[in-house]
């Protein structure tokens, strides 16, 4: 293992964190000498593709994974396709620049099926009050088979796509102003044919959704517990313990608490992960700071949050932070008996705007409820939100 350290675990440590003084609610444990160093233990329990690209290289067209951006540009009309008014409205080709409005984002289905969700968070489908073949953005909530849509590649150039409906034709443009799900897609991939388009990439999410939705729930589960069993292992606890770091953070997603069956595509054995790694540290007398990195519905719309798209939808709802609560009364029941529990961190990273000071408050006061239900020494970890905000917002609650 001690080679592994030098060429595998190493860039680990770039991690490292030292807190002279952290925005916490505590009972009487901060001395005027208070001082950790920490590892932060990231790329483990919560999938950022920057940090292991590898994880992701056996995924059948990788570069259409969930969130990806996707613009559409018409051979013959030589214009990207356009949501008008960026959803709730019909579907044209008559943009010459693509930007917002020409952004489809992918929810991917399988390897060839996705769902096109556009800037209003509105899905594309075909008009079922009018002809059966104009094309639309007006789905607002959750899509289904009759919004999904098949991408067929060109094997000799992949930037050269046909589009597939539900009603079993493909799209083609007739005019700028006029896109139809009514071709039958067997002519040639030349620039005479209606129905080819010229896609351009504007990247997208990888993260912990993209990787196990991209695997789908066959390969998945072999995937995500090699990764858990080998990126982390006893042996870096003790190669930290032994050199002067006497704590790790471990970032965990919402779903940790749903194991061993999380949602889809979600797969579990995390868990389990994060029992080992309570062991080892109690072995090693190191301390555990748990963080929730990614909250239901995300936090901030960044990939260690585990956004599917993008999208930030934590603190929009009531149910929605009492999820999140339930989160924390799970990880912190379950340790808070392990003299190794030595923080909890509420919430990573939540971005202003969507994001509120109100929501926040709310479960910032439950969270530390719940963990004081079950510990009386343990830190409560308090995020500030990223953005233009006031960096003290979060003293009047840290000082009740």
């Amino acid at each position: 293992m001690a080679t592994a350290h030098s060429t595998r675990r190493h860039p680990l440590l770039c991690f490292c964190i030292f807190l002279s003084s952290m925005l916490s609610l505590s009972h009487g444990r901060l001395t005027p000498n208070f001082k950790i160093r920490a590892v932060n233990l990231g790329g483990w329990l919560v999938t950022e593709g920057w940090i292991k690209p590898s994880l992701f290289d056996g995924i059948p067209n990788k570069d259409f994974l969930d969130g990806t951006g996707l613009q559409f540009k018409s051979v013959t009309v030589g214009k990207y396709l356009c949501a008008e008014t960026g959803g709730g409205s019909i579907i044209v080709a008559n943009r010459t620049v693509a930007s917002s409005w020409e952004t489809f984002k992918l929810w991917r289905i399988d390897e060839t099926s996705y769902q096109l969700r556009v800037l209003n968070k509105q899905f594309v489908g075909i008009d079922s009050g009018g002809n059966g073949i104009d094309m639309v953005a007006i789905v607002a909530d959750t899509p289904g088979r009759s919004e999904t849509f098949e991408i067929v590649r060109n094997s000799d150039d992949l930037n050269r796509v046909r589009i597939k409906a539900p009603n079993g034709f493909f799209l083609q443009v007739k005019t700028e102003n006029l896109v139809t799900a009514d071709s039958k897609g067997d002519g040639s991939w030349g620039n005479d044919d209606q129905s080819v388009f010229i896609v351009t990439n504007t990247g997208g999410l990888h993260g912990e959704f993209q990787l196990t939705n991209g695997y789908g729930p066959v390969n998945a589960p072999q995937v995500m517990t090699e990764h858990w069993n080998t990126f982390i292992v006893e042996d870096d606890f003790n190669f930290i313990s032994s050199n002067g770091i006497n704590a790790v953070r471990i970032p965990v997603g919402w779903w940790i608490a749903c194991d061993p069956t999380p949602p889809q595509p979600y797969v579990g054995g995390s868990l389990q992960a994060l029992d080992n790694a309570f062991i080892w540290a109690q072995k090693y007398g190191i301390n555990v700071i748990i963080d929730l990195h990614a909250a239901p519905g995300s936090q901030n719309g960044y990939e260690h949050s585990s956004s599917r798209d993008g999208s930030q939808e934590w603190g929009l709802s009531d149910q929605n932070i009492q999820e999140t609560v339930n989160v924390i009364d799970f990880l912190t029941s379950r340790y808070a008996n392990n003299p190794s529990l030595y923080a909890v961190e509420l919430l990573n990273e939540p971005l202003s705007p969507g994001a509120s000071l109100d929501s926040l408050n709310k479960y910032y006061n439950a969270g530390y409820n719940v963990v004081r239900k079950y510990s009386s020494t343990a830190y409560v970890i308090m995020s500030n939100r990223l953005g233009a905000i006031d960096p003290q917002e979060l003293f009047p609650i840290a000082s009740t």
